[in-house]
């Protein structure tokens, strides 16, 4: 039911090809049926670092860094995902808390890196920690206690890499007053450097 990937440190399942969860299903019948992949992805230093250490600065420049629906913060690049028309149709016809409609947004929502028939086009190395950790509550509620501890203990592994990369190395670059908006070049030198 869940595979863990060892190479990547993914969690992955057949079954997300056919999303299960009745949260993650489409609004209306002209949406893609997505699951998850409906999230807009946000890629951290760790993220940057992996692509940098495998030489690909131009998919970095290309993909994420100038994609025209980034959002470049102090050390996270967020890649909005698209958000189908409909969703101004929806969000009129409801009277909705912020909450609300973040979460209607979703159902109208595709991450940019999603390919039908495929699933996420990126390489697994660059996927965020969310993409690699998260298991829907559908298909969690399938799996037994052993399988359960099992998971929790894969998805702590994926985040605590990722925020003690994150900790030590936003400290090093605050210290020298670099963001990404601000020092991006630099940035890029000293993530390619860190072993």
């Amino acid at each position: 039911m869940i595979e863990w990937d060892p190479t990547f440190k993914q969690l992955l399942s057949a079954q997300c090809r056919q999303c299960p969860d009745p949260y993650f299903a489409p609004y209306h019948r002209q949406l893609l049926h997505v699951g998850c992949c409906s999230h807009s992805p946000v890629f951290g230093l760790f993220e940057i670092h992996k692509m940098l250490k495998a030489g690909d600065r131009a998919f970095f420049y290309e993909q994420i860094y100038r994609h025209e629906q980034s959002v470049v913060d102090d050390y996270t690049i967020t890649v909005h995902a698209y958000v189908h028309p409909l969703y101004m149709e929806a969000l009129q016809e409801k009277e909705l808390s912020n909450l609300e409609q973040a979460d209607l947004k979703l159902s109208f929502s595709v991450c940019r890196f999603f390919v039908e028939g495929k699933g996420c086009s990126l390489h697994p190395a660059y996927k965020t920690s969310t993409c690699r950790s998260f298991i829907c509550s559908t298909i969690e509620e399938q799996l037994t206690d052993q399988q359960c501890s099992e998971l929790s203990h894969r998805v702590r592994q994926i985040r605590e890499e990722v925020r003690a990369f994150e900790v030590v190395h936003q400290a090093k670059l605050k210290q020298k007053n670099w963001t990404l908006s601000s020092q991006l070049e630099p940035i890029l030198d000293y993530l390619e450097a860190v072993k």
